[in-house]
């Protein structure tokens, strides 16, 4: 059986409900260790490159 679309009285929008458990987490955490994470292995491939090209 579908769910029927609720709305709200006053704005006529749907509404939106949320269960107990969910809620909404910042993420910028995770971007910076992401955008650290990447940092290293950039700076990790060039640093090699660079000993591969000084041993020629």
């Amino acid at each position: 059986m579908a769910n029927p679309i609720v709305t709200d009285e006053k704005t006529g929008k749907p509404e939106t409900k949320q269960t107990g458990t969910e809620t909404e987490h910042s993420l910028k955490g995770t971007f910076a260790s992401v955008m650290i994470l990447g940092a290293f292995i950039i700076v990790a491939w060039v640093l090699v490159f660079v000993l591969f090209m000084a041993r020629n």
